[in-house]
């Protein structure tokens, strides 16, 4: 019942919010951006996706370039990766009930190891079996397939669904969508610089092979050459293993900081004089048209 009635409080402060006006509501988002609190979950999520971004952007731009067919990775999406991004929720508030960083730092610890591994198995396995014909190597061929993907996309649910969770417990509801939306912004932030500057880095890096036509059989042959994803996905997973090292600490003192943490009361400390006022003003009905008043009506 207390439940329901902080929610009903919540949904309240929410509605009331409407009328405070475009200015007061940039005026407040301005006070949360200089909570400690925020400021601490804007570097992380601004920082997180950058050792992740590889296997995020271009691990299949790579394994296309490598010989998988575009119908085979449009193929992925309603076969497994949509299933898995609505299971995954699910599974997931049964699993770690409420500790949504936690999940966050789970998934990340997989996202940043085991997921560029299973990268790296995938796109070996393309360039040598995807135009095998062989039954075995072509079990091998769809196994790495579906193993990175499968993997990539739980990891990724898991950690979308812990953000929104940990977003929806701590906005100030005096504010929430426009909070709501602040925090979603930094987080999409957060994975479009990382995007932009690992393609950047890709293209700089990699060296195209000398490539000729072979006189004798028409054929084309390529030689030298360097192709940056590799060293790239190792330099990143290790920086991934820096992140978690130097950043977990940080990410559970954000998680056990109370709600207050979050909150700029600059609303709160006017509705408290406004109700003195009231008080003092006299009569038995002060505070009675006070409230009403409140309420959007007039005596």
């Amino acid at each position: 019942r207390n439940r329901l009635t902080k929610q009903d409080d919540d949904e309240d402060a929410e509605l009331d919010a409407a009328q405070i006006g475009l200015a007061e509501t940039y005026h407040r988002l301005y006070a949360v951006c200089r909570l400690p609190a925020v400021q601490w979950i804007f570097l992380i999520l601004l920082t997180y996706r950058l050792p992740t971004a590889l296997s995020d952007n271009v691990k299949f731009l790579k394994a296309v370039e490598f010989g998988l067919s575009k119908q085979t990775t449009a193929l992925l999406s309603p076969t497994l990766i949509l299933p898995l991004g609505i299971i995954v929720p699910i599974m997931a508030a049964k699993i770690w009930h409420g500790g949504p960083l936690r999940q966050f730092m789970t998934a990340y610890k997989f996202r940043v190891t085991l997921v560029p591994l299973l990268d790296i198995l995938m796109l070996l396995a393309v360039r040598s079996f995807h135009s095998s014909v062989d039954m075995s190597s072509r079990a091998l061929f769809w196994a790495a397939v579906v193993a990175s993907t499968g993997l990539q996309t739980i990891v990724n649910s898991l950690q979308f669904n812990a953000q929104m969770t940990f977003f929806a417990h701590r906005v100030d509801p005096a504010i929430g969508g426009s909070y709501m939306t602040l925090l979603n912004t930094a987080a999409n932030l957060g994975g479009t610089w990382p995007s932009s500057f690992v393609m950047y880095l890709v293209g700089q890096l990699t060296v195209p092979p000398d490539c000729s036509i072979d006189g004798e059989t028409g054929m084309e042959v390529c030689e030298g050459g360097k192709d940056a994803y590799f060293p790239l996905q190792l330099t990143f997973s290790l920086l991934g293993c820096l992140w978690i090292f130097f950043m977990k600490d940080r990410v559970q003192h954000v998680a056990d900081l109370p709600d207050d943490a979050w909150r700029t009361h600059i609303g709160e400390n006017e509705e408290n004089d406004s109700v003195e006022e009231v008080e003092s003003g006299g009569g038995g009905g002060g505070i009675w048209n006070f409230w009403k008043r409140k309420d959007g009506k007039t005596e």
